[in-house]
Parts: structure tokens; C-alpha cells; sequence
């Protein structure tokens, strides 16, 4: 049977596939299977030549498996292979006739979440007629809306399937431009229903489209152009259309409320019911047309008044001046005074800005907001609440191994590491089943394609760790060889493209991912050195505390271990724990230092752990006091390095401290304001005491763990956010999802930190204060109402860097005011005054107006009034040339007088 399958293959005999099938039972073909999915495997295997690639097997190979496959296989094992068999429609039709499985239709129906099929609506009409398919309205309307000249052939589409496509359209897709004057003219003609699809468009506002088909609906809806009279019997719909998630629809209903706002069947109660959410909402244009509609509504007599003045009372939640002046206009024109207003405008008290409280004074109380002021906490990056729980036990490990892969780049790996390097002499008989499972989550990881070079030295470091078991316990691990196996002919598959690094070998053979993971691998060779050989002696540079922090005491112990064994640490370790090491409280670590340690050890934690100390002893190791001097006192010389040899390394990446400036491209560029950092070139020189931040930042190009590497230079984070300042930050504009998510993983790290700024923290806070993205700033807000909390932050410098990347405008105003306005104002008292500062200094450094600069006046102005305060006198004289522009008289005159 399978050698007959080999023939037909291997002969490409196209024809004979098919009436081989047939004599076979249906046994026969299950039993096929495997034989099918290995030949499969064989014929897809890429083969490369000088100019191109092909597949091992011809397109009748393909062919014959495809067909193979289909006759034999179930639905599972089929899976969701909606395009080989179907590309010769001729032969998918012989062999539907002969025997179409029993699957096929779920099958079928099943394509609706297919991103891309060899079938169409037509394909499906004809298998339903001949009883193949019994398609859901789903599969009907998915397919109908790609192809909108079909809408016509076939009685039965306009009729039923149409109204499937408004129900179900296609989720991968936006309608095509031929799709709207068809409706159109099919309407015109009558030969859609017209009410019915202004129905259906109006409900595609609350069935959870993706935005482009909701916009597609409302686009539809304008183009047929409702009448008034259509408008108020759609009044359910419209009404119902306002909760929807998509601003589109919103603002589509609104406007068209607008135009029947003054009949009498309009259902005021009802739309007063939608508006608190209306008013509440992020978007702008929501709330600015709901105060239009409410205004025209409020202008009509016989209104309830008082229910309006309750539910307009939600404006309040904007903290828009504009939004909030216009709601307080329309409530001391048509709403009286009533304890029931007071009492619902009572609960946005707070919220109301200063300029807008002398408008509703006789709604509210007038009172000064009461904040409370912030009992700062002392910062302390080594504490009880951030401690990390050390494995105990060789099962500890087995279950935490799981996770180290799942957080490739955190303190995960490192406890991974040093959980090895414990307990990986301690498997028996019993708990090494427990492996299993771990060896198979790191085959699975290590089998993809893109996989975090962290996840690639852990999971080679667990597989050769496996096979290393294996040995001990072929009994207990004889699955652990299959998987393997079967991991590394997934990997001879790829190592066919040039590009592919392969990753199942000996550790020290595998690439790392570049220069600057170097170290990381340097330090997983030792590991898997030190699991064969026995050799329990700890890692210097294993997190204590999170998120990246060494107890200094700990590491003092840690040493002590390598002086009382005689065992010389590895160089690289000691680097990375000296930068990993929290230097804010180290007077005990000194005294144990001063007690436990003797000769190098001793001198260079004494250098180390006292920051007015100089240093002194034998310079064996200069990395280590390069180091050390490095992270504990950055851009100091000091003269005894002088003869170490690292003269040559770029005086930037000692100090952390860049040249950086925004700057104007004269408006004819792509980039037309770009924040320039001069970040130097540097190659690796190869010496006999290299430095840990060498390899770093010799790295010349961009790779996603950048982030992680923020965590191995905690005390010193300027070199690696320069790097991401430089590629991924350089223009405002930028959108790719790659460096978005550099940045993002940056500033969750730096929150994640909570350590005081350097020169380079700020420039990178201040710029993602700017950032397109709308995650990345409110993590910037985050770390700035943390270290305001914390009395750390410096809103001086702050306030210089986003000044100056608004003098240019770098990036719209508003992306920073709307952060001040949702997450910054009025936290507490001392955050007011915080905030007073930063926007000063942000002031400060413009010099003429900007776009909706009046909108950072706007704030500056409530944020005095709330903290009493006065305007900053170097201010004013900028102020007086500013009022001359017509659009910042106003507000410029009321800071004058302040």
C-alpha cells in the first residue's frame, strides 16, 4: 500500500492518484496518514540555489499529496489547509463527486476565520445546490462581501445572502470602492430594500466590526441619505447606535439626531438617558456634538430642563476648558437653579476649572479644592516587598523553569541560571520525571523561527542539561529523546536559508545574537561547565531584588564563598555584579566587607561601597575597578586608571552623558523636526581585561532585547536609552510596531526601577511625554507622579527637554496637554506644585507661539489658581509680546495679572 503511494509520488503520476484511493478501505486510508504527512515534509523541504529557492517536490508531487491528504485525513489532521486542493477547481469537483468526507462542510463553514481562501461565493452556491456544503449565513456573507459583482447573478443573493453580509461581513477586509454606488443603484432600483439596509447600517454601529467595516456601514448610511421623516422611524436604532464603542458611528448618529432634533416625535428622554456617556467620552468630537444636539434640545419649549441640567452635569468630567465653558454657558441659560442640579454638579466640584467656576456660582459651592499634601516615602530599592524567593529544592526548579522561558530578560533568567547551577546535580530516579515537560517547552520555544536570544541561551542551556540527564536516566527520560529528535528535524529544515543560526548544539558553539549578548552567553557556558562538572559555587551576578538589584551584603557573602574556596571568579561576572549591585545603603555592607574580605576583594568593595573613598591595592583585575568606578561614580577620572588601557573608549560610554539637541529640517524633509543624539562608533577591541559594557556598546545594530539590557546597567542607564533614543526616537512621527515596542518595553523598565534619572533619563522621560503612542505616555506620566511622590523627580530639567522639543514642535502640543489634563492635575497638592514647576520651565524655553500653545496656557493658568501662586516673573515679558497673537489675548492678559 504505502510502496504503491512512493511509485505513484516519485513517478508523478497525477492521474493514478485517484483511482488508487478509491480501492483502498477506509481503514486503509487512516493507516496512510503518517506515511502521507512524512512525504509531505520531504517534498516541502526548501531547496536553495545560487538565485533562488524552490520546494524539494514538483507541483504533481504537491498535487498527489494534496489530493492524499484530502481523501485520507480527518478534519483535525487535514487542519486548515483551505488553498492547496482547491487551486484546480476541476479536480476538487472529481473528487466531491466521487466521495466528499463528511467533514467537508464544517470545513467549509469553518473558513470564515481564514485569512485567505481558494474558493469563492460562487464555489459555495454550486456545492450547497449539489448537497456538499450547508453553509451558515456567516460563510454566505464573509464571502459575498469580497465580491461585490455577484450581488445580481443569483435570485437568492439579494433576497437573503445581502442581509447575511450586513449581519456577517468579512473581518479581514474593508469593502472595496465598487461596493457603494452598487448599493446605491440597486437601491434606486428597488431592488434592495431601502429601509431595511438604513437598519442594517444604523445596527452595525453595536455588532462589534472591526473599525474599517463600522466606517464602511456609516459611509453607506450618509451616502443613501435618510430623509427626516426615515430618520425619526429609525429613531430605535439611532438611539441604540449611541452606545456604540466606535467614535465613527457616534458622531454619524449624532449629526443626523441633530437634523430632527426639533421634531416633535424626537425622544428627548431617551437621548437624555445616552448623554452622561456622550459627554464622558475621550473623544472630542463626541462630546462637542453632543453639547450641539443638547443645546438644540434645551431651545425647544416644553423641555424637562432639570433632567438635561443632570445629565449635562457630565461634561464636568472633561477637564477642556472649552467643553467645560460651553457646558456651564448652556447650564445658567436654561436650567434653574434646583437643589437637584446642585447636588449633580456637586459630584465634578473638583473637577471644574478655575476660569469656569465664576459662571456656575450659583450652582456651586465656592470653595479652594481640597487636596492632601503627599507623605513622601523613602525610596529603598532593596526592601522586604521586593525581595526575590530563592529556589530551594530541585522540584523548586522544575516548576520555575517553565516561567524563566515564558520572561526571557528579566531576573527570571538569572535565577535560572543560578537554579541550575544549585540543584542540577540533584535529580533521581523520581523527580527527574518532572524534566519532561520542561524539555518540551524548551524544544517547542527554541523550534521557531524568531526567537529572544535570552530564550536561546536557556533553552540550549536546558536541552544539553537534558541530554545530560538522559544518560544518567534513559529509563525515566526516553521521551525526552523523541522530542529531541523530532526538534532537530523541524531544524535541518531551515538550515537550508543562510540567514537561519542554528540553535540544537553545544552551548558555546551557538550565536548569541551579537556583540552585546556576548557576556550573557559567556556567563551560559560557564553554567553548563559548571553543571557537568559538579561545581556548586554561586553566580556573583543573580538578582536579589527586583526588579534587577543585588544586595550589596549579598554580594559580599558571595565573595567571601569564592575567597574561603580559593576559586577566582569569572571576570565577567564580577562586572555584572558590581553594575547590578543598589549602592544607596551600604554602611553595612562596608563593615562586612571590612571583616570578612581580605587583599583585592576587600580594597575594591571598600572603593566600591564608599563613594568619597579613593582607590587603593594591587590593580590585578582592571576591569573590575574600572567598573566599579564606572557605576559608582560615572564621568569621574580617576588618575590611579589611568594606566588600565581604556583610554580608548569614547568618553560618552564612561559618562553616560550625550550630545543631544532638536532640530528643524527647514520643513523639507520627511522628518521635519528630529531630536539628534550623538551617540560615537566604537569596535571591540580585544584585550586581556575586557570590559562588560564593551560589548555593549560596540553593538552597532538594533535588536529587540535593548530593554532587557537596562536591567544589567541599572546604576548606569544612559548608554542603553541613548541607543533607543536613536533609533527609535529620533522622530515623533514614527509608527512601526518594532520600535513602539523598544520604547514601551523601556519605559515599563524604567518604571519598574523607580531610581532617580540621569541627564539621559530625562531627555528619554521628556520624549516619550511626546510619543504617538498612547500607552508609552501614560507610563511616562506613571514615572512622573512616582518620583514626584518620592521627591526625586527634577521638573526643571524635565520641563527644558519637552520645551525644547516644543519650540520646534517636535510633536503635537496636544498629545501632552491631554496627559497633563487625564493623569497629572490635581493627584495632590504637591503634585500641583510639581506640575507648576514643569510647566514654567516647559514655558521657559518657547519663544514664539506654537500650535495650541494657548492650550498649555490654559492649564498653567488652573494650575496657579490652584496652587495660589503667582505668574513666574521671567515669564511675563514673553507673555506681553504673546497677547499680540489674536488667539492668546485672552488667556495671556489673565496670566499678566496673576
Amino acid at each position: 500500500m504505502k510502496e504503491r503511494l512512493y511509485d505513484i509520488l516519485n513517478e508523478e503520476k497525477t492521474h493514478e492518484i485517484i483511482p488508487y484511493l478509491k480501492k483502498l478501505t477506509e481503514e486503509e486510508r487512516k493507516a496512510l496518514v503518517p506515511t502521507i504527512k512524512k512525504l509531505d515534509r520531504e517534498i516541502s523541504k526548501i531547496v536553495m540555489t545560487k538565485k533562488s529557492y524552490h520546494t524539494a517536490g514538483s507541483a504533481e508531487q504537491h498535487s498527489i499529496i494534496d489530493i492524499a491528504s484530502f481523501v485520507c485525513m480527518d478534519q483535525k489532521h487535514y487542519g486548515k489547509n483551505y488553498w492547496s486542493l482547491f487551486r484546480d477547481k476541476e479536480q476538487t469537483e472529481k473528487i466531491l463527486e466521487w466521495g466528499c468526507p463528511d467533514w467537508f462542510s464544517d470545513f467549509i463553514n469553518d473558513s470564515v476565520d481564514a485569512e485567505f481562501t481558494a474558493f469563492n461565493y460562487h464555489d459555495i452556491l454550486r456545492w450547497s445546490e449539489k448537497g456538499y456544503v450547508k453553509p451558515t449565513p456567516e460563510l454566505l456573507g464573509y464571502h459575498l462581501s469580497l465580491h461585490p459583482y455577484d450581488l445580481e447573478k443569483f435570485p437568492v443573493t439579494l433576497e437573503t445572502h445581502f442581509w447575511y453580509l450586513c449581519e456577517f461581513p468579512s473581518k479581514s477586509l474593508p469593502f472595496t470602492r465598487e461596493w457603494l454606488p452598487l448599493v446605491q443603484k440597486l437601491i434606486a432600483e428597488n431592488k434592495i430594500d431601502r429601509t431595511k439596509f438604513l437598519r442594517e447600517s444604523l445596527l452595525a454601529a453595536n455588532r462589534n466590526f472591526n473599525k474599517n467595516v463600522t466606517g464602511w456601514f456609516m459611509d453607506a448610511f450618509i451616502a443613501v441619505k435618510p430623509s427626516d421623516d426615515e430618520l425619526v422611524a429609525l429613531q430605535d436604532e439611532l438611539m441604540a447606535g449611541l452606545a456604540s464603542v466606535q467614535s465613527k458611528a457616534v458622531n454619524t448618529i449624532l449629526l443626523h439626531l441633530k437634523k430632527i432634533v426639533l421634531d416633535p416625535a424626537f425622544r428627548t428622554d431617551e437621548f437624555s438617558h445616552f448623554l452622561p456617556n456622550l459627554l464622558s467620552s475621550e473623544i472630542k468630537t463626541v462630546v462637542t456634538t453632543s453639547l450641539t444636539v443638547t443645546e438644540k434640545v434645551l431651545q425647544k419649549s416644553n423641555t424637562d430642563t432639570e433632567n438635561l441640567g443632570i445629565a449635562l452635569s457630565a461634561a464636568f468630567v472633561s477637564k477642556d476648558e472649552s467643553i467645560q465653558t460651553k457646558a456651564a454657558k448652556f447650564i445658567l441659560k436654561y436650567i434653574p437653579v434646583s437643589e437637584e442640579i446642585k447636588e449633580a454638579l456637586s459630584h465634578y466640584t473638583d473637577n471644574i476649572l478655575s476660569n469656569v467656576r465664576p459662571v456656575l456660582a450659583q450652582y456651586i459651592e465656592n470653595r479652594q479644592l481640597d487636596l492632601d499634601h503627599v507623605k513622601p516615602e523613602k525610596l529603598e530599592l532593596i526592601n522586604e516587598e521586593c525581595k526575590i524567593q530563592e529556589l530551594q529544592s530541585f522540584e523548586d526548579l522544575m516548576f520555575f523553569l517553565p516561567q524563566a522561558i515564558e520572561n526571557p530578560g528579566t531576573y527570571y533568567y538569572d535565577l535560572a541560571l543560578a537554579g541550575l547551577v544549585h540543584f542540577a546535580d540533584e535529580a533521581d530516579s523520581g523527580s527527574v520525571k518532572l524534566f519532561e515537560p520542561v524539555f518540551q517547552k524548551a524544544c517547542k520555544t527554541i523550534a521557531k523561527w524568531e526567537v529572544n536570544h535570552f530564550n536561546v541561551l536557556l533553552c540550549n542551556l536546558i536541552i544539553n542539561y537534558g541530554l545530560l540527564l538522559l544518560k544518567k536516566f534513559p529509563l525515566q527520560l526516553t521521551n525526552i529523546e523523541k522530542i529531541y529528535n523530532r526538534t532537530r528535524e523541524d531544524e535541518a529544515s531551515r538550515e537550508v536559508y543562510s540567514t537561519y543560526h542554528k540553535k540544537l548544539k553545544p552551548i558555546k558553539d551557538i550565536y548569541a545574537g551579537g556583540l552585546a549578548m556576548e557576556p550573557f552567553k559567556h556567563l551560559a557556558v560557564r553554567v553548563f561547565n559548571q553543571i557537568e562538572s559538579g561545581d556548586r559555587t554561586p553566580l556573583l551576578s543573580t538578582v536579589t531584588h527586583e526588579p534587577c538589584w543585588i544586595n550589596p551584603e549579598a554580594l559580599v557573602e558571595r565573595l567571601e564563598i569564592y575567597q574561603n574556596r580559593n576559586i577566582e571568579p569569572d571576570d565577567l561576572d564580577v562586572q555584572l555584579a558590581l553594575q547590578r549591585c543598589s549602592l544607596e545603603k551600604t554602611s553595612y555592607a562596608l563593615q562586612l566587607a571590612e571583616e570578612k574580605l581580605k587583599g583585592e576583594y576587600k580594597e575594591l568593595l571598600l572603593f566600591f561601597f564608599n563613594k568619597n573613598a579613593s582607590p587603593k591595592g594591587k590593580f590585578q583585575h582592571p576591569s573590575w575597578w574600572m567598573t566599579a568606578g564606572i557605576t559608582r561614580s560615572p564621568g569621574v577620572c580617576f588618575e590611579e586608571f589611568k594606566t588600565f588601557g581604556y583610554d580608548d573608549i569614547p568618553e560618552e560610554f564612561l559618562t553616560g552623558i550625550y550630545d543631544w539637541k532638536t532640530i528643524d529640517s527647514k520643513k523639507n524633509s520627511y522628518y521635519p523636526v528630529e531630536l539628534n543624539i550623538s551617540v560615537p562608533k566604537y569596535h571591540l577591541k580585544k584585550r586581556q581585561h575586557q570590559l562588560f559594557l564593551e560589548y555593549f556598546i560596540a553593538e552597532q545594530g538594533n535588536f529587540s532585547e535593548v530593554p532587557s539590557l537596562i536591567w544589567s546597567f541599572p546604576n548606569t542607564l544612559g548608554n542603553v536609552l541613548a541607543k533607543i533614543i536613536k533609533h527609535c526616537l529620533f522622530y515623533s512621527g514614527i509608527a512601526e510596531v518594532y520600535e513602539r515596542n523598544m520604547v514601551l518595553n523601556a519605559a515599563q523598565a524604567l518604571h519598574q526601577m523607580k531610581k532617580p534619572l540621569d541627564t539621559i533619563g530625562y531627555l528619554f522621560l521628556g520624549t516619550i511625554f511626546l510619543d504617538g503612542d498612547k500607552v508609552i505616555r501614560g507610563t511616562a506620566a506613571e514615572i512622573w507622579l512616582e518620583h514626584t511622590s518620592h521627591k526625586v523627580m527634577d521638573d526643571v530639567r524635565l520641563g527644558q527637554v519637552i520645551g525644547l522639543h516644543e519650540k520646534l514642535e517636535w510633536a503635537p502640543v496636544k498629545r501632552f496637554t491631554d496627559l497633563v489634563q487625564h493623569q497629572m492635575l490635581n493627584v495632590s497638592k504637591d503634585h500641583n506644585l510639581a506640575l507648576e514647576q514643569l510647566l514654567t520651565h516647559i514655558l521657559h524655553q518657547m519663544e514664539t507661539p506654537v500650535t495650541n500653545l494657548k492650550k498649555i496656557l490654559d492649564i498653567y493658568h488652573e494650575v496657579l489658581a490652584l496652587n495660589q501662586s503667582e505668574t513666574d516673573k521671567n515669564l511675563k515679558e514673553k507673555l506681553n509680546s504673546w497677547k499680540e497673537n489674536s488667539s492668546l489675548k485672552k488667556i495671556c492678559s489673565l496670566l499678566l495679572k496673576k
